[in-house]
């Protein structure tokens, strides 16, 4: 994919191509059970989607399928949400780390490796450099809490950003990038939350919430803004 660009260009088209259809038609190893009216569904929902994950939703309230399955299984409102992943394990009322860890979006990301760059953060920034190191061969890891796009990712249309002069959607935005940084070997763990930098040695560490350390020769922070309310 990287070494010839006109075999790259069918790979990576056929490769969206077919994502994109899975998304649009709801084909996928996911399931999601849940309600319209509660807050921890359109969470789980938001991050799927965001991720570019194909599901199908069930609505407890107005699918008589998805009624059929809450009794089976003894589902009670508390359990709510509900993850059918793969179609072997049940996650109730699931973080998003359970759901990326289940659904292997993270499948394949050592952490014991010495990183030469780690970035926190892939909003667009973060993913820029994570696809400009990686691509002068350089072992680039991304770390993210939610979904890439960062801020960006959840605007209807953007049209103050670089080379888009008729605009462009956050999340095609996010989309776009976060394949090409894939493309050059980047790799981006998916609902992995930085909680503390530790430069008092090289390689510097990045300690996850999860209790996991990250090593790395160089760390690039792109955690964007918080705004005040």
């Amino acid at each position: 994919v990287v070494t010839d660009a006109e075999l790259s260009e069918l790979l990576m088209r056929a490769f969206i191509l077919r994502r994109v259809a899975l998304i649009s038609n709801h084909l996928g190893d996911a399931v999601v059970l849940g309600s319209r009216h509660c807050a921890k569904t359109l969470g789980i929902r938001e991050f799927l989607e965001r991720n570019g994950h194909p599901y199908l939703y069930l609505d407890v309230e107005q699918d008589e399928g998805a009624r059929a399955l809450v009794e089976r299984f003894q589902i009670g409102p508390h359990d709510i949400p509900v993850l059918i992943c793969r179609g072997t394990k049940v996650l109730r009322a699931p973080s998003n780390a359970e759901v990326a860890d289940c659904l292997g979006f993270n499948a394949g990301i050592s952490t014991d490796a010495v990183r030469d760059i780690v970035v926190v953060g892939a909003g667009p920034a973060g993913l820029s450099a994570a696809v400009y190191a990686a691509s002068e061969g350089l072992d680039v890891l991304v770390l993210e809490s939610n979904a890439p796009g960062g801020q960006a990712g959840s605007s209807s249309k953007i049209e103050n950003y670089l080379g888009f002069p008729t605009g462009i959607s956050g999340q095609a935005l996010a989309g776009r990038a976060f394949t090409q940084a894939q493309k050059f070997g980047a790799e981006v763990a998916i609902a992995s939350e930085a909680a503390r930098l530790d430069c008092s040695g090289t390689p510097y560490v990045v300690e996850l919430q999860n209790g996991h350390r990250i090593r790395a020769r160089s760390v690039v922070i792109a955690t964007g803004a918080e705004y005040r309310k």
